[in-house]
């Protein structure tokens, strides 16, 4: 794969600044625009911003630079910032990520917070989230990396200093409402009124990603129509959420113990929704990012083997997939 960076294309704003949480991705970031033409610099006081521009543009094509705001005093700074930004034009983007997402990273990598006074590694990041607050409202972009990969990432950042309209990152979810709805679901679905595969003998410890359990759900009308229906509205509605610069999209589809029905419909989304996760238009970016959550898939197989014993031993599962045709859903127009 071509690692050189590329230039800027005319459209792509000349600088760009950077804010956001620690453990949000920011040295990720300014990697990912140096590869789009950018010359980074990280860690920056806001007051040296201004001079630092003015000394290096006439040398370089492009900027991005990462704020320093751990002291008060750097963050006094920002008004003063904030205003020049805005009168040259610059975009100002925050990068932040879920609390449990940030202190998941930042366990990882054992190094101390900025924010850390005595407590714990939570309770710094919720003091961050606190402190920089009145700083994420002053920008004029926000991208939120919890779900996003270093390549995803830079498919919002080209998205954004191209002016494109940036991927949606879709994350589809199966789950088992016998142990709970998951969090932070845009869209969820009841399946609960299809036919129950768990009530065939011959199909109780299979999954929704084996295809004799997906033939016998989608030979029936019922699961036909209602997966249809799901279909049309998710290729209707996700254009809109980009519209609305939401980076990212939950859909939750929910059966009784999250191992039959709701992995079957979820699996084929995920094959149907491929075309659009291609680059289209020119752009080299798709219009979606897929991510794919089986919640309690395992724990449904652990808890039927341990009332109904270990499942039969059966042909491999290294078969072809089955594919019931549903008209109207695969065109890719």
């Amino acid at each position: 794969m071509d690692n050189q960076p590329t230039k800027p294309t005319p459209a792509a704003p000349a600088v760009l600044v950077l804010a956001g949480l620690t453990g949000a991705g920011k040295t990720l970031a300014i990697q990912q625009l140096e590869q789009l033409g950018y010359t980074g610099l990280e860690g920056i006081p806001p007051a040296q911003v201004i001079p630092l521009v003015e000394a290096m543009r006439p040398h370089h094509a492009a900027l991005a630079m990462s704020l320093n705001l751990h002291a008060q005093e750097y963050r006094e700074q920002l008004p003063e910032l904030d205003a020049w930004m805005r009168a040259q034009g610059i975009p100002f983007l925050f990068l932040e990520a879920r609390p449990s997402v940030l202190l998941k990273r930042l366990s990882a990598h054992r190094r101390p917070h900025p924010h850390h006074t005595g407590g714990g590694l939570l309770e710094a990041i919720e003091q961050e989230i606190r402190e920089l607050a009145p700083i994420r409202q002053r920008c004029t972009h926000l991208l939120d990396t919890s779900e996003l990969n270093s390549q995803q990432l830079r498919q919002q950042l080209q998205a954004l200093v191209q002016g494109l309209p940036q991927p949606l990152n879709l994350r589809l979810v199966s789950f088992g409402f016998k142990y709970g709805i998951p969090p932070e679901v845009n869209l969820l679905f009841d399946v609960r009124f299809l036919p129950n595969p768990f009530f065939q003998p011959h199909l109780r410890h299979l999954t929704g990603q084996d295809r004799l359990l997906q033939e016998f759900l989608f030979a029936d009308p019922l699961t036909q129509s209602t997966y249809q229906q799901i279909f049309s509205l998710l290729r209707a509605w996700w254009p809109h959420y980009r519209a609305e610069r939401r980076p990212h999209l939950t859909v939750a589809i929910g059966c009784t113990g999250g191992q039959h029905r709701s992995v079957a419909l979820v699996e084929r989304l995920a094959q149907d929704l491929q075309p659009w996760t291609l680059p289209a238009n020119g752009s080299g970016l798709p219009e979606l990012n897929l991510q794919i959550q089986h919640c309690h898939l395992l724990e449904s197989q652990r808890e039927l083997e341990a009332c109904f014993g270990a499942p039969p031993a059966g042909p491999s599962k290294e078969q072809p997939e089955a594919r019931i045709p549903l008209a109207g859903v695969l065109s890719h127009e």
